[in-house]
């Protein structure tokens, strides 16, 4: 019989696994520090490619940190909605290009039988807007309030005939304006003469890419990636037990 043994095996396979759970820790910082400079850059180039970008445009990014056992940090956007559209549903056609979707308040005034279909609404030439660029929530819905563009269930922003409706006057001051028998938008009376359109119906806006969000997350890991794991390995070991 032919015995082989190696002295000092079980030192070595302690070893072993000790480096590896260092190499898996180190992996998973290395990861979701690259991750939090991707996260970074993209928003930076938010602020570059669109136009006043608002709060909530630059908190539409999420980090989901890497761990030991799940070797994968991901930056996504938010897909929850907070009376609002979730960022997946009006950023996406930023990165991927192509036409916007459907918004609630056009589904809202589609089933109300104000916006006829393959119609969409943008700011009119009348619109007051924020320092961002878009309407107010506020004004958005006394025009639809006005019109009677609300169609859920339950919800009573429409204007009626009660007394309390009839105060605020959004009945009286918005409509929808035609052209012959074709809607084109919504109008405000700013005066017994005076009108103008407030929410235009047109075709369906298509976007161009604008965001290199894929394209800015490879390049930041081909960067970065190798020296943040150095880093972390370097001090993983100098501070394992």
């Amino acid at each position: 019989m032919i015995k082989v043994t190696l002295e000092g095996a079980k030192a070595a396979s302690e070893a072993l696994a000790k480096a590896d759970k260092q190499v898996r820790f180190a992996a998973a910082v290395a990861l979701t520090r690259t991750a939090q400079l991707a996260k970074g850059a993209v928003e930076k180039e938010m602020r570059s490619v669109f136009d006043r970008p608002t709060r909530w445009t630059l908190n539409s990014l999420r980090l989901l940190p890497a761990k030991r056992d799940r070797l994968v940090a991901r930056v996504e956007m938010k897909n929850e909605a907070d009376k609002s559209a979730p960022a997946t549903k009006w950023l996406n056609p930023e990165i991927e290009g192509g036409p916007r979707p459907e918004k609630a308040s056009e589904r809202n005034l589609r089933q109300k039988g104000v916006l006829p279909s393959g119609r969409f609404i943008v700011p009119g030439k009348g619109a007051k807007l924020d320092r961002f660029g878009n309407m107010t929530k506020g004004a958005i819905t006394k025009a639809l309030s006005g019109v009677g563009g609300f169609a859920e269930q339950g919800y009573s922003a429409n204007a009626t005939g009660s007394k309390r409706s009839r105060a605020k006057g959004n009945a009286k001051r918005y409509f929808v304006m035609k052209r012959g028998s074709t809607p084109i938008g919504i109008a405000e009376r700013t005066s017994r003469n005076r009108m103008h359109i407030l929410l235009a119906f047109t075709r369906q806006p298509s976007y161009s890419r604008r965001l290199d969000f894929y394209g800015i997350g490879d390049k930041v890991v081909k960067r970065h990636l190798v020296d943040e794991f150095e880093k972390a390995y370097a001090k993983a070991m100098r501070t394992a037990r």
